[in-house]
This record gives structure tokens, sequence and C-alpha cells, in this order.
């Protein structure tokens, strides 16, 4: 059955369209094509019959033509209900009823009967070889008609009125019941085409109400997500804020302990002092790389961690690792070492505070796990000729210490995870520093790799790539007597601090400096104090009570005085987060201090701060 039909569709049947088709193709099969083409010519030839029988005023002919018309533009449409081959037989037998009756109108003179040859070859044309039967049918019919048409109306009965009223009647009520069967076809399928329009709008219905019922799911689970996305902010924010805060509250005493443990070394102390005061800074320094690893193992878990270009020295880079080593290694009874290929440039741009990093763990962890032996550091250049405005060095660290086996190799790059079960009792430490180390590698692009057998020690490899630096010639400096005067002597410097432990720290350090200092212990006095009288520098701690250093800053920068408004003023801060760094520059601050602080790196600052 058809599952479109439109009375408006009759001039796409006319031009032999399928209807059943949403892309409809002129002439898709030819039979049909002949019956809808052979139906409206018919129905055209009808009408003009009709037409010309009422103007003579015959009435009966008049209702025969008109319902002939009404038959052949049905029956195509019949055609496209399913009823293909009974439309056919349908066509063809009233195509021969109207030849019949024309001859009858006409007489024999007329030669209307003529017309029985191309009736034949419409059954032709409509029954493919196919159905050969169904052809065979088609013929008979015709040439049946013909018969009686020939030998029995025009040659053996005589007609009378009576008779012709009959016939008449006869074929009307053919017409009729051709009509009623036609439409009584399109009402079922009308009837049925509604009963699956109302079975679309019921699923259509259905799926609107799933289509909701999910719409309102997917809103829910959005707003779920939502809601868990905030509490994973508010999670971040709060493990970034707890960072802060520990970073500050640990460093701040840090401060204390590793300042005054500075000044004591410088103090001449006794002899029975100089082990105390050395296993006291040992002590500090160990207690700040570990708060550092967790900071930076905290930093890479969030993809926080970020790496500077500026210009360093290799070998003086080498130089400061390999110091900082000395005393521990002496005490061990270890020889330490170290060597740089000729080849190495002397000059290059990376992240100098990253590389040290990298490398101090690994020199640690060498000296940690060597109990006799040597342990040594080398850097090579290795070629890169794609590369002309690059160079990868290789440093490699070799220890004579317990080993690795080959089962722990891969595990030791994990977190908080070392060679032994039980050498995190013997050695300690968090088990960080080879996994920050790793990372820190890996996000330079850079690779790192161990080779070691129990027993006989390790040699870690670490590869990394540079950019070239132009090196210039630098005036040779005179070394002159280590208690030569500070050039920060005569300086005025206002303090901000409001740890009294740190302020007496820094109060000793810049006194021995030369500077002239205030002291004061929030950013309001401060502000107070710079509009009294005028300071060349002020060194500013940013967690203060009644006012921050942030608000105390911003304070300055909209003074009156142009002086005033444009004095240094360096961030005392205990917490090594970038977020902090940026709010102190944003808050209009020239420079920043991290604590624990190194004296030398603080001088330095200071002085570099003033000649600007």
């Amino acid at each position: 059955m058809s599952s479109k039909f439109s009375l408006t569709g009759l001039s796409d049947i006319a031009l032999g369209k399928d209807l059943r088709q949403e892309h409809a193709v002129a002439g898709k099969r030819d039979s049909l094509t002949v019956l809808n083409s052979v139906s409206f010519f018919l129905a055209g030839v009808s009408v003009l019959f009709l037409i010309a029988f009422q103007i003579n005023e015959s009435v009966s002919l008049t209702w025969f033509f008109l319902s002939e018309a009404v038959a052949f533009l049905l029956i195509p449409l019949l055609a496209r209900q399913g009823f293909e081959k009974t439309s056919k037989f349908l066509l063809i037998a009233y195509a021969d009823i109207g030849i019949i009756i024309l001859s009858s109108v006409f007489g024999d003179e007329a030669m209307i009967q003529a017309f029985f040859v191309p009736a034949v070859g419409l059954s032709i044309l409509l029954f493919d070889k196919n159905e050969l039967r169904l052809r065979n049918l088609g013929i008979m019919l015709s040439v049946v008609s013909f018969f009686i048409l020939d030998y029995i109306i025009f040659d053996r009965i005589s007609m009378t009125e009576d008779g012709y009223s009959l016939i008449r009647w006869s074929m009307l009520s053919g017409a009729f019941v051709t009509t009623w069967l036609i439409f009584n076809t399109f009402s079922e399928f009308k009837e049925d085409a509604e009963h699956q329009t109302l079975e679309l709008l019921k699923k259509e219905q259905e799926l609107n109400r799933e289509l909701s019922n999910k719409q309102e799911k997917l809103e829910e689970y959005i707003s779920q997500l939502e809601d868990t996305s905030n509490e994973l902010s508010k999670s971040a924010r709060a493990k970034s804020e707890f960072l802060a805060t520990m970073s500050h509250e640990i460093r701040t005493p840090m401060n204390a302990i590793l300042g005054m443990t500075h000044l004591l070394k410088q103090d001449n102390p006794r002899k029975d002092q100089i082990e105390p005061i050395n296993i006291l800074d040992f002590s500090g320094k160990t207690l700040l790389g570990l708060i550092d690893d967790i900071l930076d193992f905290s930093k890479i878990e969030a993809g926080k961690i970020e790496f500077e270009t500026v210009e360093f020295r290799v070998y003086k880079l080498v130089d400061v690792i390999m110091d900082s080593f000395k005393v521990t290694a002496k005490n061990k009874g270890i020889e330490l070492s170290s060597e740089i290929n000729d080849n190495v440039s002397k000059k290059l741009k990376g992240d100098p505070a990253r590389l040290t990093q990298i490398l101090n763990n690994l020199v640690s962890n060498a000296l940690k796990f060597t109990e006799e032996g040597s342990v040594k550091l080398e850097v090579r250049q290795l070629p890169l000729p794609e590369q002309d405005d690059k160079v990868r060095l290789q440093f490699a660290i070799s220890d004579t210490g317990i080993g690795i086996k080959k089962e722990r190799m891969d595990s030791i790059f994990d977190s908080f995870t070392q060679a032994k079960h039980n050498t995190k009792r013997l050695f300690g430490g968090t088990g960080l520093g080879l996994t920050i180390s790793k990372q820190l590698i890996e996000l330079q692009g850079g690779s790192i790799a161990v080779e070691s057998e129990p027993g006989e020690g390790s040699t870690f490899t670490v590869e990394l790539d540079f950019e070239k630096a132009d090196v210039r010639e630098e005036p040779l400096r005179l070394v002159k007597n280590a208690q030569k005067e500070s050039e920060l002597n005569g300086v005025r410097i206002l303090l901000a601090e409001d740890n009294l432990v740190n302020q007496k720290v820094m109060i000793r350090f810049l006194e021995r400096w030369g500077v002239d200092m205030k002291v004061v212990d929030n950013g309001r006095q401060a502000i107070e104090a710079l509009d009294e009288e005028m300071y060349d520098l002020i060194l500013m701690d940013l967690q203060m009570p009644e006012m921050d250093g942030y608000e105390a800053t911003e304070t300055i920068r909209k003074l009156d005085d142009p002086y005033k408004r444009k004095i240094p003023i360096i961030a005392l801060t205990a917490a090594a987060l970038k977020e902090v760094r940026e709010k102190v520059f944003a808050a209009g601050m020239s420079a920043f201090v991290t604590k624990p602080f190194n004296p030398a790196d603080l001088e330095r600052k200071l002085t570099e701060i003033l000649k600007k």
C-alpha cells in the first residue's frame, strides 16, 4: 500500500512519477507510465465526448462519459494503492466499453471498432513478459469485445429502445460500482493512514517524554558536575592555601634558625661549638630541602610548575654545588669531585635554579647511599648538528655506594619510593627526590637514565638541552680582603616585620653591613615611618597584623611625594608559590626575597636594587 496519497499528485502520476518514493523518478516502471499516460489521455477524450453529447442533449451518454472520465482519473490512483493488476484490467475494460458504446452510437460505418487494435497493443504494453497470462487475458478481453460488437450488436441483434436503456443502465451501474470500489479503497487507505498517523503521534509523544526525562537527567548530571567541579575548585584552592600557609609558617622559623646559625658561624665559635653549629646548619637545610620537595611535588601534580630562561655559567653552577656538599663528603670520608669537559660552552641560557635542584638531589642521594669511596659529577657536551642555537649537556653522577637491584630499577622514580624497603629506615628521606628530578627533566624535554650493580655503585645520567648565550669577556675583579666594607654601608632601610625573632636576625645582618635602619611591626607603621622621614629602601614582610605588605605597598605607590612613591620595596615572603610572587609584583613591589634567605644573596639583591 502507498504511504503517501494526495489529489494534488495527479500531475505526478500523469508524468509517470512514483509517489511511493521520496525521490520521485520519471518513468520508473514502464507499465505504470503507460497506464498513467493512457488513463489521463482517455479521461480527456471522455470529457470531450461528454461535452459533445451534453450539447446534443443526450443525457444517458453524457452520464456515461462522465463516469468514464472519473474512472480513468481514479484508475492511476488505485494502482498506487497496490491494486496495480486490477487497475490495468479496469483500464482495458473501460477502453473496450467506450469503443463498444461509440460504435453502437455511430454505427458500423464509422469503423470505431478499429480502435480495438490499439486496445490489444495496450494489453501488451501494460503487462510485461513475466505476466503473459494476464497479457493474454487482456488481449482476449479486447478480442471478445470486438466479436460482441461485430457479430452480435451489428449483425445479429436488433436492439430496441428498451434494450438500449438496459445496456445504458448496466454500463452506468458498472461505472458506479467501480467508482464505489475505488473510493472505498481510498477510504480504507485514509483510515489506515490516520491510524498510522495516530500511532506515529503516540510514538512521538513517547519519544518527547523520554527526551524530556533524559533532558532532566542531563540537567541533573550537569548540575552535579558543576557542584563536583566547584568542590574540586574549592579543594584545589584549599590545597593551595594550605601549601601557602604551611610554607609560610614553616619557612618563617626556618629563616631564624638558618639565619642565627649563619651568624654563629661567623662569630668565631669555640672548637666545642663548631660541631653542634654544623649539625644545626645541616639539619635546618635538610628540613628546608624536604619542604621544598613537597611543595615542588604539589606544583608538578597541579601542572603549575614553570621554567625560566636566563643566562648562567655551567662552571660556576657546578662549583657552587660541589662547595655545598664539601662538608658532608668530608664528614663521611668520601672523595667528592667534578669534571667538566673542555668543549662545554662557558655560558648558556636555561633554568639554572631547576638544574641546580636536579643535580643537588642526585649528588645528595649519591652521598647518602655511599659509605666509602667516591662521588663524581661529570659534564659533557653532546653534538646537536641540526640545532645551531642549542647544545645538549650530559651530566653523569656516579658513586661507589650500595647500588640498586635490577628489579627495583623502574620503581626508584616512583613517588615516596626507595630502592629497598629498609632504605628509608637506614638513610631517611621522603623518596621524592628522584621523582621530582625525573619530572623536572622530562618537563624540559630531557631524559634521565640509571646504571647500577648492587654493592658496586650507581651512575645517573641526565641529558638536557640549553640555548647558547653570547660570551662577553668580563673585566677581572680584584679579590679584596674578606673584611671589606659592604656597599650597603650608610644606606637607610625601613624593615616592616611582625616576627620578633626574624626582626633580630635581620637586624644582626643589616648591622654587619653598616645599614642605618628602622624596624616597624606592620604595614600601617611603615607608612607612618615613611611620612616622618625618607628611606633608600623598604624591606616589607607580606603577612602582618593591621595592614599587610600588599596593602601597605599599594598605599605607598599612591603617595603624593614622587620620591617616596617610587622608593624600592623588596618583599620578604616565606611563601615560595608562584601565585604569591605574581601578587607581589601586582601590588607594586620591586623584587622579593624568599625566607629563609641566603645572606649573600640578600646583600647582592639589595645592592642591585639600590644601583638601579
